[in-house]
């Protein structure tokens, strides 16, 4: 049961993850139509090579391996460094906390899956 919620937690937090970086990529957009296009097109790049890394992780996540977990729980270690250090420059916006507290709730609910998964596989077997 506490399994299941801790992966429940996992996809929750990831999928808020790709969607926050999403949002703070397209959070300024120009006011020109013919600018605007551009930026989508542009953006949806920039948006891409942000979340490139956490999309190796989705064929693990489909299965429910705890090995694939631990890894991202690195990685969103790595994210929450990157956003804490966005979220304190001058002139940041609310994006890179919100970026600081999905990552630090990822790491956390993956730590917890991969910890409750492997004792759910020892008991198992």
């Amino acid at each position: 049961m506490k399994t299941e919620k801790a992966y429940i937690a996992t996809l929750s937090s990831y999928l808020i993850t790709l969607l926050i970086l999403l949002i703070s990529t397209f959070a300024s957009a120009p006011d020109n139509d013919m600018e605007l296009w551009l930026y989508l097109a542009s953006g949806i790049g920039i948006w891409l090579f942000k979340i490139l890394p956490l999309l190796l992780f989705i064929p693990g996540l489909i299965k429910r391996k705890h090995s694939t977990t631990a890894w991202l729980s690195y990685m969103s270690m790595l994210y929450f460094v990157l956003a804490i250090l966005l979220a304190f420059t001058p002139g940041a916006n609310v994006w890179g906390w919100a970026m600081a507290a999905s990552t630090m709730v990822l790491f956390i609910a993956t730590m917890l899956y991969t910890r409750w998964r492997k004792a759910d596989l020892k008991e198992q077997s």
